[in-house]
């Protein structure tokens, strides 16, 4: 079960409220240029005794300026006041700012930031092991499986290395940590016309686009409908 919030209302986001409050550890977890999502997370480890069983996804969308600690212990999150907001906004005037910009203030140990966006939400439950974040679902109109925490355009900083890849296949020990980084593999696929209706199969599976690129080579010379998809898998 998830208990999930989110703002972006002004009857919602009232000078000076305070938000959201928690005294976990948060850390910087994505950003993507995509719509200005930038995503903020409390671990949680449902198998380690001690540790919080609950992961708390914190997000703001989309973020137009922004000024944060990539780490905190304990967080809070308000509005900031018409004073505050009305200094951030001179801080950048550079930027054109909307009448739905809204500027939170993060507080976490005397220490203070914001982020200047149109939202904010937080999603707090049991994070399943292969899922990246509680904002990034699965879409059946697109069904490959989110290999990243947030959707759109990012760095690419959670993709493995072949190292990584080789380890998860060759450890029993992975079987219980989190999946959060990926690699993608090459799917070649066959599409053939039989008397009952196209048969789609995959032909075969390679860890480099090259080697894919042979193998469909090789299938399309033979005059077999033939193409390639890239798919993630879950270290």
């Amino acid at each position: 079960m998830t208990d999930s919030t989110w703002l972006n209302r002004d009857h919602q986001l009232i000078p000076g409220t305070e938000l959201f409050r928690s005294e976990r550890r948060f850390h910087l977890l994505a950003y993507t240029a995509s719509h200005g999502q930038l995503l903020m997370r409390s671990v949680g480890r449902p198998d380690e005794p001690g540790e919080p069983e609950t992961t708390i996804d914190v997000l703001f969308k989309p973020a137009a300026v922004v000024k944060i600690s990539a780490d905190y212990r304990g967080l809070a999150i308000r509005c900031a006041t018409e004073a505050e907001s009305e200094q951030v906004k001179a801080n950048h005037a550079g930027m054109s700012f909307g009448r739905d910009d809204h500027v939170f203030v993060l507080e976490s140990q005397g220490e203070s930031g914001y982020v200047v966006a149109m939202a904010v939400g937080w999603t707090e439950g049991v994070l399943g092991r292969t899922r990246q974040s509680f904002f990034n679902e699965f879409d059946p109109d697109r069904p490959i499986w989110p290999s990243r925490p947030l959707s759109g355009v990012d760095a690419g900083l959670d993709i493995a290395s072949p190292q990584e890849l080789i380890d998860a296949l060759s450890t029993e020990e992975s079987a219980t940590l989190r999946r959060e980084r990926h690699r993608r593999v090459y799917v070649v696929m066959t599409r053939v016309i039989r008397p009952d209706g196209p048969d789609v199969t995959g032909a075969g599976v390679f860890l480099t686009k090259a080697d894919a690129e042979d193998a469909q080579a090789v299938i399309t010379a033979k005059s077999i409908d033939c193409w390639i998809e890239e798919l993630p898998i879950a270290l």
